[in-house]
């Protein structure tokens, strides 16, 4: 079987360069959306840090708390707490054991 010249026939890449491909595209589009796992990184983007919240966090675990208030950013307050192992999570505002320490906090 023979092609006729200039048939367009080339030989077929490897997986390779397209993996290597998706995997920039992958770091570029994370890159540039600010994707991050910790809540109180990028503060100062106008978006709400706390996507995800969680309400069954013992007190003893938590060595210090950050209360971001609503504004232009985020319609809702924030409850950022730091845990003794270093991770920031966001805790649920609507608990009703954060809804105190919100209160109180807000008002200093």
């Amino acid at each position: 079987m023979s092609f006729p010249a200039g048939a367009g026939v080339a030989p077929r890449a490897g997986p390779g360069p397209l993996l290597l491909g998706l995997l920039l595209l992958t770091a570029a589009v994370a890159t540039s959306t600010g994707a991050s796992a910790d809540p109180a990184e990028g503060a100062g983007d106008l978006q709400c840090l706390c996507v995800k919240t969680v309400s069954g966090i013992p007190p003893r675990l938590v060595t210090s708390l950050e209360v971001i208030k609503a504004g232009p950013h985020c319609p809702t307050a924030q409850l950022i707490a730091t845990l003794k192992h270093g991770q920031k999570i966001c805790l649920d505002q609507q608990a009703s054991r954060y809804k105190k320490i919100i209160k109180k906090l807000l008002e200093i």
